[in-house]
């Protein structure tokens, strides 16, 4: 070999991906601190588990004993507090169009007279649903009070009237639901949105990191120096360049699995290894589906914007916040398109729902098949690596 002659092959590319690694900084940034980041940042937002203290306002137009109690009633709930009273309804709806309530209470006038005059009387409750989140947990809180509110006045009311302690138990509720939450009874929101959050950051970074890694060689042109470290085998290219970021977000991978796991408190009642090879087959499927953004387009640019919306969009079709089957046929088609929504259905089964290893190995097999698609595509990166036509674009 002359002085002049420079290794070829995998581990020239692998060396030749490291030092750009190491020339820019965006990399680190993509590939260890923002991750990073955006775990601790979903640890913190979510280290209370479940919403509490929503504010509330109070009006208060009977002034009386029940209204007192009930006022009482919806403040000892853990999700509710009552931040304003005030005497006039407009002030409070003020208070909801400013956005500093979720929800306002009205106690009517002659509440308590209605019902010791055997009539029945309503508490008003307006609750702010563009929130979705907040605005159902409050009306579920709202009418689990006043319901208990209004079963001590019923029974106390039998009591007085000579039944029995069991039969007034009874007439309270003559049909009894026996209710058994099976997974998450705690409603524990670190185990809902969190656990998944981790792994829909995960994903934005992979597929930006490849895009990137893959499209600036051709923003650049240096895409034939590319292929010429591989001495001239797309597959050796596109191996080197990519194991280097699969061997590091594998890594991350690992340590993302430890923090919600150990850190976050989310159970593993399933299989420690399949969610390992779930989250590895994630990186590929990612990195494979990078691969097919730069053949669609050279342009930096463009790659960029696509997977953006390929992964930034994810997290609203996976099922989670929107169950899949209330989707319209083209929102399941998306979310079936989408590797997070695979690894999502294995990552709940092998979490909280302790699932047979066998309900786990389609979504292992889909995760697969998308790696497969991009490494089938390959070939066809090689006419652009080769092309100057396809070099220099924004």
């Amino acid at each position: 070999m002359s002085g002049n002659d420079c290794p070829t092959g995998f581990w020239a590319v692998v060396l030749r991906e490291i030092s750009q690694i190491r020339g820019h900084c965006r990399y680190a940034l993509a590939m260890f601190i923002l991750p990073l980041v955006s775990f601790a940042l979903t640890w913190g937002l979510f280290s209370n588990q479940y919403p509490q203290d929503l504010p509330v306002a109070v009006v208060d137009l009977d002034h009386s004993s029940l209204s007192r109690t009930v006022i009482k009633a919806i403040d000892a709930t853990s999700v509710i507090d009552i931040s304003f009273q005030v005497s006039d309804p407009a002030q409070a709806r003020d208070l909801m169009l400013r956005g500093s309530i979720y929800a306002m209470v009205i106690l009517p006038q002659g509440l308590e007279k209605d019902i010791l005059r055997g009539r029945g009387a309503k508490v008003i409750g307006y609750t702010n649903t563009q929130m979705l989140l907040p605005g159902s947990i409050i009306s579920s809180s709202l009418s689990a009070a006043v319901a208990t509110v209004s079963a001590k006045i019923n029974f106390q009311s039998r009591l007085r009237r000579g039944e029995m302690n069991e039969a007034a138990m009874a007439h309270l509720e003559p049909v009894n639901l026996d209710r058994h939450v099976l997974f998450n009874p705690q409603l524990n929101y670190m185990y809902f949105l969190a656990a998944a959050l981790c792994p829909t950051f995960f994903q934005i970074f992979i597929l930006m990191t490849a895009v990137m890694a893959m499209g600036s060689e051709f923003k650049n042109s240096t895409a034939g120096t590319w292929l010429e470290a591989a001495g001239g085998s797309v597959w050796k290219a596109v191996a080197g360049k990519l194991s280097v970021y699969f061997i590091s977000f594998s890594l991350l991978g690992l340590a993302m699995l430890a923090i919600i796991l150990n850190g976050l408190g989310v159970p593993l009642r399933g299989s420690l290894s399949c969610l390992i090879t779930a989250t590895v087959l994630l990186v590929l499927a990612y990195l494979c589906c990078g691969i097919i953004l730069v053949i669609l387009s050279p342009s930096l640019r463009m790659a960029l914007s696509a997977a953006s919306f390929f992964s930034g969009t994810a997290f609203a079709f996976v099922g989670l916040t929107f169950p899949q089957e209330g989707m319209p046929v083209l929102g399941k088609a998306w979310s079936s398109m989408l590797p997070l929504t695979h690894y999502l259905h294995i990552f709940l089964e092998q979490t909280i729902r302790n699932a047979e290893l066998s309900e786990s190995l389609p979504d292992l097999l889909i995760l697969l098949i998308f790696a497969m698609v991009g490494i089938g595509l390959v070939p066809m990166l090689k006419r652009h690596m080769k092309d100057s036509r396809y070099w220099g674009k924004p």
